[in-house]
């Protein structure tokens, strides 16, 4: 039961956090940029670079969110093959890839796959960066995308995305599901106690 919540949460986490550079204040006056890979109720981990760092929550004053987010927009639109999906007109995919740059979507995927790789030992990452290709993730939820939405609603959604209450909804989505996260366990683990 424990290991299937756990699925369940992994997925939706990658589903709605978007992964978007930060900047952390240290008490001690230091300034972290970066993006973070995980958040929990003890700690942050940054990865800044190549290195992931860690950070005790009593060592940090605040947590600011950057306004572009990681691994900009820029390339990723360019990178679904409209060949390889048939019976999709070119507007409707560049009108979906559009939507999944500005929720969030992508970046969000591409956090989560870069910390399943990173924390894989060493000599299975490059099989796991192969297996994991964003572009290819991505090319597969445009059909699904296609089902469900109107290119009317996707300019909506991603219109919305685009202002501030939008924007705002992106930067506290992935602290909503971090206490989420946090209370979920606590919940589990009091619910397991005799």
């Amino acid at each position: 039961m424990r290991a299937k919540l756990s699925v369940i949460v992994f997925f939706l986490a990658i589903a709605v956090c978007p992964a978007r550079a930060e900047t952390i204040y240290l008490n001690d006056g230091r300034v972290i940029k970066g993006k973070i890979i995980n958040r929990s109720a003890y700690d942050v981990t940054i990865k800044e670079g190549v290195m992931p760092r860690k950070f005790f929550i009593d060592q940090i004053l605040r947590i600011e969110q950057d306004e572009a987010p990681v691994n900009g927009a820029a390339g990723a639109i360019g990178a679904v093959d409209p060949s390889r999906l048939t019976g999709i007109s070119a507007e409707k995919i560049a009108l979906i890839t559009e939507f999944i740059e500005a929720s969030g979507i992508r970046q969000s995927m591409q956090a989560n796959i870069e910390r399943i790789i990173t924390q894989s030992p060493a000599e299975k990452q490059a099989e796991l960066r192969t297996a994991f290709d964003i572009s290819g993730v991505v090319q597969q939820l445009v059909p699904i995308y296609d089902k469900y939405y109107s290119p009317e609603e996707l300019r909506e959604i991603t219109a919305f995305y685009k202002t501030p209450a939008g924007q705002k909804m992106i930067a506290v989505t992935p602290k909503i599901m971090s206490e989420f996260l946090q209370a979920s366990i606590d919940a589990i683990k009091q619910r397991s106690q005799p």
